[in-house]
């Protein structure tokens, strides 16, 4: 099983990972703020990141039964996961999850430009 966010304008590309990816792109979306909820907690309390009222439900992201992502939340995700990076929030977090992917900032980033991409396309839904 996998997960492809497919975009609501169908002549626009969608992205798709693995669950294995996405188990990792979800805990970096929970320590960025841009997912929250279902008593996950981040480690870092760092108040940079925390959520706030655009914060979306992390629900959203744990399983692939067609929720739709709006552009709004779509803008406010690749915010959050763009400022992460340049905070060098995923380095940090590979002291904490040491089975972390080195590959996963590559997936953040991926993941960070298909939302800021989908903000302009009408947003996307989660298969």
């Amino acid at each position: 099983m996998g997960y492809s966010f497919e975009p609501e304008d169908p002549a626009q590309p969608g992205y798709g990972v693995t669950s294995w990816q996405m188990q990792e792109l979800r805990l970096a979306l929970l320590e960025a703020g841009a997912v929250a909820g279902d008593g996950l907690e981040r480690i870092f309390g760092n108040d940079r990141f925390a959520p706030g009222p655009e914060t979306v439900p992390v629900a959203m992201f744990s399983s692939n039964d067609g929720w739709r992502i709006s552009p709004q939340r779509c803008a406010f995700i690749a915010s959050r996961l763009h400022a992460a990076l340049d905070a060098g929030l995923i380095g940090d977090m590979a002291m904490f999850y040491e089975d972390q992917s080195a590959q996963l900032a590559t997936w953040v980033k991926e993941f960070a430009k298909f939302n800021e991409r989908a903000a302009a396309w009408g947003g996307y839904r989660v298969r």
